[in-house]
């Protein structure tokens, strides 16, 4: 029996390649003695022949991956020897042992692969085709498919992401109308333990998915207490560098210094720290780095800069002042105007 995936998604590939390992290895004791992955790219037939019809040692069957085989075959000039592999490669296919199963894993191909073609006109002739072979194309989806597609993913996952949210982090995974499906879902998941156990939020999204990290936030805001201007200038400007958009900035910093605030607060009150976390709507380890970096400011300090952060909002959503200028700015009001200024203008 023959599988043939092919396609630029790597993920569901993956996925769907693990899975059916899975389900070998519970079935059969043997089984990593009888799974084998070969390189496509390099693999000569003779060598494909001695994988796919060994018989499997002790075990009922034996499986055998083959990446990037098929693709060889695809329709193009100068290759005098593609022809003789895709008959190779058919005539092998066509007469598998029983108790082997080839999985054959490629790029999109052609329409006109003659290895594809055989297959599915060979596969439509069989009286139990799904007994012989399946042949499936792995289209990642859409950018426009993708927001459903993360929901479906982090619902599976047992977890949640609000639509606009899955919309937001779509936006930041398009690049050139493509998607890095891997990049997408590792996003997913670091989202889905942030949130822990509640919905995914445009917040979350503007807050993890960013050329700015939790841990930088953290870094800046800290450089500002200590009122380090060249430091916290420096690593403005990096964030802006690396193509954050400005206001995104402002949000998250105003974002932590309120959450500085409520620990603070709520720390007044005489919460305990193993209540943060549920009051706070955070992951522990989040609440823990907020608890301690709460206890390096001043209750004064913090309502000075949440102050002055939605002064800035609103500067610069009427034109009164350029974004860039007006984080400079809040640098130097914070920091002290003459370390900020002597960061700026080592900068170049």
């Amino acid at each position: 029996m023959f599988y043939l995936f092919h396609g630029s998604d790597e993920l569901g590939k993956a996925e769907l390649l693990a899975d059916m390992r899975t389900r070998l290895f519970a079935a059969d004791p043997m089984a990593e003695l009888n799974y084998g992955e070969l390189d496509g790219r390099r693999l000569d037939l003779g060598e494909l022949h001695a994988a796919a019809e060994a018989l499997p040692f002790i075990g009922d069957r034996r499986m055998v991956v083959v990446r990037g085989l098929v693709e060889r075959c695809n329709p193009r000039g100068g290759d005098a020897g593609r022809k003789a592999l895709a008959e190779g490669l058919i005539a092998l296919m066509g007469g598998l042992p029983p108790t082997t199963r080839l999985v054959l894993l490629d790029a999109k191909l052609h329409g006109n692969n003659p290895v594809l073609k055989w297959a599915q006109t060979w596969l439509s002739a069989q009286p139990a085709p799904d007994a012989a072979g399946l042949i499936r194309l792995f289209d990642p989806p859409s950018p426009n498919a993708l927001p459903s597609w993360l929901g479906g993913r982090a619902k599976a996952r047992g977890g949640r992401i609000e639509p606009a949210a899955a919309s937001s982090l779509a936006d930041a995974l398009v690049q050139d109308g493509q998607v890095n499906l891997h990049l997408a879902d590792n996003e997913l998941e670091k989202l889905l333990t942030y949130a822990d156990g509640r919905a995914v939020g445009v917040d979350d999204v503007a807050l993890l998915v960013t050329p700015i990290g939790l841990d930088s936030i953290f870094a800046f805001v800290d450089s500002l207490g200590r009122r380090d201007g060249p430091g916290a200038s420096s690593m403005l400007h990096r964030f802006l560098d690396n193509g954050e958009a400005p206001l995104r900035i402002l949000a998250m910093v105003a974002r932590q210094f309120r959450l500085l605030a409520l620990t603070q607060a709520l720390g007044a009150e005489g919460v305990a720290g193993s209540e943060l976390p549920r009051r706070l709507s955070l992951p522990p380890f989040v609440a823990n780095k907020l608890s301690g970096q709460a206890s390096r400011f001043s209750a004064r300090f913090l309502d000075a800069a949440l102050r002055r952060l939605r002064d800035i909002d609103t500067e610069i959503k009427t034109g009164r002042i350029a974004p860039d200028l007006a984080l400079d700015l809040f640098v130097a009001g914070v920091c002290g105007a003459r370390s900020a200024e002597a960061s700026r203008t080592g900068r170049g």
